[in-house]
């Protein structure tokens, strides 16, 4: 059993304390949070810090799950590492692209693991539109579009969560890099050019767009887009859609669907295979939306432990994934200014 430390126990750091309770392969051992009520009510087992310096240097576990305000993380994460711990950070990585760097050269300086929390990828829809590109079934893959959108500042708790200064943006890095990173873990390739466009007009906060619009080309020339959105007034949901040459694939949530459509030739007769998850359906109707997220983080720690192993990392997003997640972002913000194409010079 992996041991783990959590810093951080509100929102989905308690989500990530109820996957710890029931993985078989990690345990929750350490724990530090500004709030001394959250540590008071955990199990006598738990050691409890005053400090997160304290856990970090302490010896009451092996790695490290980052479950705080984003401009949090980098001094985090970076004293972790230093201090012989593997690492879990939530998305986004980091407030800056220098900030995500930094972290990740600290992780291959230290041999320690260093993997970003885009439990998206472990969504049963998303499995199977991962699986109909790699079989083939959708012939030669051509371009990838997915969509995320909320309601924007009715879904907020802290007003964090919106500065430019700690978020590192809007929406982009908000519900955004979800989607964003999931079509570049579909794409599997690395993304080469970047351009796109934001606003602010809606809730006019200072450098913090509520919605973009992200064109993206690979270096095998599959093309990627994304609009992400603040002002989804429908109300929460995703979708990404991946397309072949012979048929497309579709992931949806919430609820959670996908749909596979197939052909023998282009724009040949259509085989369609919907599926809707229905016991997912149910339980989240009973157990609310964290029960599918347990289930992803549980399995999301699996591939973290094989990892630090040396064995395969599934489908795990990695510290250069993360990298590329803020990366991609930050050069949109620059194509908007500059009204051009980036190039993204960096590991895809």
């Amino acid at each position: 059993m992996m041991r783990f430390g959590l810093i951080g126990l509100g929102g989905i750091g308690e989500v990530r304390k109820q996957a710890l309770e029931v993985s078989d392969v990690c345990e929750l051992t350490a724990a530090f949070d500004l709030d001394a009520n959250l540590l008071a009510q955990l199990p006598d087992d738990i050691t409890v810090f005053k400090d997160a310096e304290q856990l970090l240097k302490s010896d009451a576990c092996d790695a490290v799950i980052i479950s705080t305000p984003t401009h949090f993380h980098k001094d985090l994460a970076i004293t972790a590492l230093e201090n012989g711990k593997h690492v879990i950070v939530e998305k986004p990585m980091a407030s800056s692209l220098a900030e995500c760097e930094q972290m990740v050269e600290t992780a291959e300086r230290c041999g320690k693991i260093l993997t970003v929390g885009f439990n998206h990828r472990y969504f049963a829809a998303i499995k199977e539109v991962k699986a109909a590109i790699q079989n083939e079934a959708l012939g030669t893959l051509r371009y990838v579009k997915g969509y995320a959108g909320h309601t924007g500042l009715s879904e907020f708790k802290s007003a964090w969560m919106y500065d430019k200064d700690k978020m590192g943006g809007g929406t982009l890095m908000d519900n955004g890099i979800h989607t964003l990173d999931l079509i570049c873990y579909l794409i599997n390739d690395e993304i080469n050019e970047v351009s796109g466009m934001i606003s602010t007009k809606t809730w006019q906060l200072d450098r913090t767009e509520d919605n973009a619009f992200v064109q993206l080309r690979s270096q095998s020339g599959v093309m990627g887009s994304l609009h992400s959105s603040w002002t989804e007034w429908k109300g929460y949901h995703f979708y990404v859609e991946a397309y072949g040459d012979l048929g497309m694939a579709r992931a949806y949530y919430a609820p959670m669907s996908s749909t596979i459509i197939t052909m023998e030739k282009p724009g040949g007769q259509a085989s369609k295979k919907r599926n809707f998850y229905i016991p997912a359906i149910f339980r989240e109707k009973f157990k609310g939306w964290q029960s599918t997220v347990v289930q992803t983080f549980v399995e999301e720690f699996h591939d973290f432990v094989s990892l630090t192993n040396g064995g395969p990392a599934g489908a795990i997003a990695t510290a250069q994934d993360g990298l590329r997640s803020i990366a991609i972002p930050n050069a949109v913000y620059d194509s908007d200014r500059d009204h051009q194409v980036v190039t993204l010079n960096r590991p895809g």
